[in-house]
């Protein structure tokens, strides 16, 4: 039958340019979204509504090839890449799915049934290691519930790393973090000299407010000596911008017991399983050859100049990975599983849920961080290495570039301290 108007019965869109819809697909792709997911997000994004063929022939225009099927990368491809990620595992806790993950937010695409058949060859140590039953833990489940992201969030700090982990003379680090309850999305996490002190707790709050833009509905910590100028910032900006939600309802801090606090005491099992034993490795190198003495006050400025960068790399990427993961499903929870973190947070009316995040502008903080300084100490007083002064790394960036600017990864920093002190000593 003829069609005079010319239509198809589609209705006409403004379909984004190239380049933002490649840029789009890619994060997309990076963050494990399904196809089903995608189409949802370009609708929500760009108000642009395609199906799946046209998702299809649309990656194909673009040159996207972001699936097992279009990258069709060999197995010597994949077993390097397997190997290169595995490598830096050591104490070999990072299974398949991890390593998998890992290769993805590289935009690296291999099938999870080859990835353990390489780790099966080349690491097969590593199985038996992860075995559940060889740990022989109980876990303890708690039903949780929020409304969606914001509405709570816990924060935590973490001393697998410390002076009295590590019994290296003195030297350590600490990690706080800020991790969402409904989406499962670590917000904040930062290396630090203290996360005990109260001024440094407050720092750290507003460190997190000014990363992020937002507070949240509900803070729930431990009671922890950190947090009394974190409640009391907590109760300043709920009242300022939020002040239409009862806090005799909605408190805005909830202290409990650390055992309880499980959204974020459970979140350090998985850091210290996937990247803090194979960190504390690395820096116990320096204890087991004798590379560092705490006596030599070189050594201990310099210690920080080296890992104290790396090591928030390091934690920078674990956020990255954990943030687009694809969390376990549960079938009997109430929030959402089987999701991507990142995905929940950045859409949450796909998941039923309100968007709970409170906007805090910079002058707020700004106000906040003048208060605190003024009576506990400015924040270079709490977030300052020991040793690590400006005039000392004035000094180690040119002594850096005279030896010739080495590659600085966790596995190499001790290298680069033996040679820079060598170099200082001389100097």
């Amino acid at each position: 039958m003829p069609n005079p108007t010319g239509k198809n019965g589609h209705p006409s869109q403004d379909p984004p340019d190239d380049e933002k819809l490649r840029e789009a697909l890619l994060k997309y792709a990076r963050q494990g979204l399904s196809r089903e997911h995608q189409i949802s997000a370009l609708a929500s994004n760009f108000k642009y509504h395609i199906r799946l063929s046209s998702l299809r022939k649309l990656k194909e225009r673009l040159g996207i090839k972001a699936s097992v099927r279009t990258q069709k990368l060999s197995v010597d491809q994949v077993r390097q890449a397997v190997v290169d990620v595995v490598e830096r595992d050591p104490a070999q806790l990072r299974g398949p799915a991890f390593i998998k993950d890992q290769l993805r937010l590289k935009m690296l695409f291999a099938p999870r049934d080859l990835i353990r058949q390489i780790m099966v060859e080349h690491y097969p140590g590593g199985f038996e290691v992860r075995f559940p039953g060889r740990k022989n833990r109980r876990v303890i489940r708690v039903p949780l519930r929020a409304s969606g992201p914001y509405y709570e969030i816990s924060s935590d700090g973490h001393e697998k790393l410390a002076p009295a982990a590590l019994r290296m003379g003195g030297v350590g680090f600490s990690i706080y973090a800020f991790k969402d309850k409904f989406t499962d999305a670590l917000v904040f996490i930062k290396v630090l000299p203290d996360i005990r002190s109260a001024g440094a707790g407050g720092h750290i709050f507003l460190d997190f407010v000014e990363h992020t833009g937002f507070i949240p509905i509900q803070l729930t910590t431990d009671k922890g000596s950190e947090v009394g100028w974190i409640y009391a910032f907590m109760a300043a900006l709920r009242e300022m911008y939020a002040p239409d939600i009862d806090p005799a309802l909605y408190p805005f801090h909830v202290l409990i017991k650390s055992v309880h606090n499980t959204v974020i005491e459970g979140f350090w099992r998985h850091l210290k399983e996937k990247l803090g034993l194979n960190l504390k490795d690395y820096l116990l190198r320096g204890r087991a050859e004798h590379l560092f003495n705490p006596h030599d006050p070189l050594h201990e400025p310099l210690f920080y100049w080296i890992f104290s960068p790396l090591i928030q790399r390091e934690l920078d990427d674990f956020a990255d990975w954990w943030n687009n993961h694809r969390v376990r499903h549960q079938h009997d929870k109430i929030m959402p599983s089987g999701h991507v973190p990142s995905h929940a947070m950045e859409y949450p009316e796909l998941f039923g849920a309100l968007d709970c995040r409170i906007k805090v502008p910079q002058v707020a903080i700004d106000a906040l961080r003048d208060q605190i300084s003024g009576e506990e100490g400015p924040k270079s007083q709490f977030q300052s290495w020991p040793g690590l002064t400006a005039e000392f790394d004035v000094y180690a960036c040119r002594v850096y570039e005279e030896i010739g600017e080495p590659t600085l990864t966790m596995e190499t920093g001790w290298d680069v301290f033996v040679n820079m002190t060598v170099a200082m000593t001389v100097a």
